[in-house]
């Protein structure tokens, strides 16, 4: 018999082609049966929910660095299922899973910092490579770049992206270098620096804020054209107005070459007095947890002073991205019909703003998706994307991880994760979490005595395609 039935919900898996009014039964951590008839020990009734495939971010913040404690129970509130931490380091955010996590699957790229895990911003190829084989011992599964906020230069950025090819694992990229910041140009010649080699492109919508053609809809247009051209390049884009970013200062300046653009963009000098204004004029905010255990916004002199309080060491945030821009980039299709970018994701875990369901259903209820291109844009494609094949589908025999959500409230009703429910709609019930690493990182997750799967990238985009 099955250890679980959810009955009363629209179900929505555009893999299987269903979506229609039925049960889903789990049993031994696996979807078990879909169908009407379902017989289980436990029942949960949801009438006039919609039940999907778990949903898959791949593109979160958890580690200490920008996202912070507070993560994974956010996280699981928003119906994800699986994340992808897109900077590391890998040690901490594993750290983190053990004392904070909230019972979901993590996969986790290393981020190369100049001057902390590579010498400078121009490190050659075998440095490339020792940090690479490094992170991946710890549980990376490869590479991030933080471009914008903090460049390498065109050759490393090449080598970096070379070194990730030749391992066969996975590359994600900020767009920037110390040739053109993250912008356009930067995004164009990440696709340049690739030389044909895969990667992944986060929020493609970062780029199009008008900074070089000040059109933000025309630098959007030569973006879907370049991506269009380059079918190696997968890519995601997010919602959220608010961007986020570091607020470190060293030398007068903003470490973060983001921070600084923010700062041009809103009018301010590029430097940390500039900063400073920007607090006090509400311009720039700080992401803080509240007494509820999750990150919010604040901003003013209650930013400023947190921002003194913490030695710089937050997480900033200011109102940078084009509405329009974020609308065309999940409804955009090439000549063939085919949405160009691939997914939707949220650049959040810590940051607040999960909002696949709360603004991907928007779409839904504008028309301009339908509940088929939702599922896809945040499950079955993100799983396809990191080559997570029992994942992203409701195929009798794949994991059982489950997102549930009333699709008036867009806000999720329960969240299920390896057939456990980590969220029940006003509680969190999950803890510690599974990594998802490449097989010599599972060692990482012993030590710290956390339950690991292990991934094959062949089987991702990445390295199988489309």
């Amino acid at each position: 018999m099955n250890d679980f039935v959810i009955r009363g919900c629209t179900v929505v898996d555009p893999k299987n082609n269903v979506n229609k009014l039925t049960s889903v039964a789990i049993k031994d951590g696996k979807i078990s049966e879909v169908g009407d008839n379902a017989k289980g020990r436990r029942f949960a009734n949801f009438d006039g929910a919609v039940l999907m495939p778990g949903i898959i971010d791949t593109h979160v913040h958890c580690s200490n660095w920008i996202g912070g404690p507070a993560s994974f129970k956010m996280l699981a509130r928003a119906g994800v299922t699986t994340a992808l931490d897109l900077s590391g380091p890998a040690d901490v955010v594993l750290d983190q899973i053990a004392e904070h996590g909230s019972g979901i699957n993590i996969l986790i790229t290393e981020a190369v910092y100049p001057g902390v895990n590579v010498k400078d911003s121009n490190p050659s190829y075998e440095e490339l490579n020792r940090l690479l084989e490094t992170a991946i011992s710890e549980g990376a599964i490869g590479f991030k770049l933080l471009g914008g906020h903090y460049p390498l230069t065109p050759e490393a950025c090449s080598a970096a992206i070379k070194t990730a090819a030749d391992r066969r694992c996975y590359m994600a990229i900020h767009a920037g270098s110390v040739k053109n910041g993250s912008n356009m140009k930067g995004a164009l010649d990440a696709i340049d620096f690739a030389e044909g080699r895969p990667f992944h492109l986060a929020h493609v919508n970062s780029y199009c804020r008008g900074a070089v053609l000040g059109r933000p809809k025309e630098e959007l247009q030569t973006l879907l054209k370049a991506l269009n051209e380059h079918r190696e390049v997968i890519s995601e884009f997010y919602t959220a107005r608010f961007n986020g970013t570091g607020g470190k200062c060293a030398g007068g300046l903003p470490e973060s070459h983001v921070t600084r653009n923010c700062l041009r963009a809103g009018g301010f000098p590029e430097t940390e007095a500039g900063l400073k204004q920007a607090f006090e004029a509400s311009f720039a905010h700080c992401v803080r947890e509240n007494m509820d255990g999750l990150n919010e916004y604040i901003t003013g002199r209650a930013a400023l002073e947190y921002w003194k309080e913490m030695d710089q060491n937050v997480t900033c945030a200011f109102p940078v991205n084009d509405r329009e821009v974020a609308f065309l980039c999940g409804t955009s299709k090439n000549e063939a019909g085919e949405y160009i970018i691939d997914a939707v994701a949220t650049d959040g875990g810590g940051i607040p703003r999960n909002f696949l369901l709360e603004n991907g259903l928007l779409l839904v209820d504008w028309g301009a998706w339908s509940m088929d291109d939702f599922v896809r844009k945040t499950s079955f494609i993100p799983s396809r994307m990191l080559g997570l094949t029992e994942k992203g589908h409701l195929t009798p025999g794949a994991d059982g991880d489950i997102t549930v959500f009333d699709p008036v409230t867009r806000r999720a009703l329960l969240t299920v994760v390896g057939g456990k429910v980590v969220w029940g709609g006003n509680a969190l019930l999950g803890g510690g979490g599974t990594l998802i690493c490449l097989k010599e990182g599972r060692g990482a997750a012993e030590r710290r005595g956390l339950p690991f799967k292990t991934v094959d990238l062949e089987e991702s985009m990445l390295y199988k395609g489309r």
